[in-house]
C-alpha cells in the first residue's frame, strides 16, 4: 500500500498563521488554504466552487435534526463527473470563507468561481507575455500550487508541499478521528476503498495510545 505523506497540525496551523489577512490576496489565499484542508477537495474542484455550491441544510431523523451548512460540489465540477456527498463546513472554515466574501464584495465582483483573481494587469511570469488579468476570473493550479509552495516556506516547513499534500492531511485526519473507511472513501469521491486506504496508515501515537504506554 502506498502511503502518502501529511501535514502534522502545527505545521497546517503555521502555514495559516503565516498568511496576512488584511489584503484581499490573502484573505482570498487563506480561505482557500482552510477550505481544502479542512474538506479534502481536489485543486481543480476547489476553484471551480461558487458561492450557491455552500447551503444550509437540515440534516437527520426527525428526532434529531440538525443545520449544517455545507459544501455540494457541482457534479460537472468533479473528478469522473459524479454527484458527491455533501460535505459539512467548520466554524473555521465558514469565518474564513465569511471573511474573504466581505472582500469580494467590496471589489464589486459578483458570481463566477468563489476564488478568483481580484487585480486587473499582467499575469505573473511563465505566462502569455499578452495574458491579462481582471477581477473575477478563475484562478490557475499553477498559481495555487506556486502559492501553497511559498506559503509553506514562510512557515517554516521543510518538506514539500503542494495542494494535493492539503487532501492527503484532510482525509487522513478525517479517518484518524473516525475510523471509518467507508465514511472518508464518500468524503473523497474515490470509487474504490483500495484508492482511500493510502490514507489510513496508524499515527504511531495512535499505537502507543492503544497500547496503554500514554495512560
Amino acid at each position: 500500500m502506498v502511503v502518502t505523506d501529511v501535514l502534522e497540525q502545527a505545521e497546517l496551523e503555521a502555514m495559516l498563521a503565516s498568511i496576512p489577512r488584511a489584503h484581499p490576496t490573502g484573505a482570498r489565499n487563506y480561505a482557500l488554504i482552510q477550505l481544502m484542508s479542512q474538506t479534502g477537495i481536489r485543486c481543480g474542484e476547489a476553484l471551480q466552487v461558487e458561492e450557491r455550491d455552500i447551503v444550509e441544510e437540515t440534516w437527520g431523523n426527525n428526532g434529531d435534526r440538525i443545520k449544517v451548512t455545507v459544501l455540494r460540489l457541482r457534479k460537472n465540477t468533479t473528478k469522473g463527473k459524479k454527484v458527491r456527498q455533501g460535505i459539512p463546513l467548520t466554524r473555521d472554515t465558514l469565518a474564513a470563507l465569511a471573511e474573504w466574501k466581505q472582500h469580494r464584495d467590496r471589489l464589486g465582483i459578483k458570481g463566477g468561481p468563489l476564488f478568483c483573481t481580484i487585480t486587473k494587469g499582467e499575469r505573473m511570469a511563465h505566462f502569455a507575455v499578452d495574458a491579462t488579468l481582471v477581477p473575477g476570473e478563475p484562478l490557475s493550479g499553477r498559481y495555487v500550487r506556486g502559492m501553497v509552495k511559498r506559503v509553506a516556506e514562510k512557515a517554516g516547513i521543510q518538506k514539500r508541499v503542494h495542494p494535493h499534500l492539503l487532501r492527503h492531511t484532510a482525509l487522513t485526519n478525517l479517518y484518524d478521528k473516525t475510523r471509518d473507511l467507508r465514511l472518508v472513501q464518500v468524503v473523497a469521491g474515490h470509487s474504490s476503498s483500495k484508492t482511500t486506504e493510502r490514507y489510513t496508515h496508524v499515527h504511531p501515537v495512535a499505537v502507543a495510545e492503544a497500547m496503554g504506554i500514554l495512560s
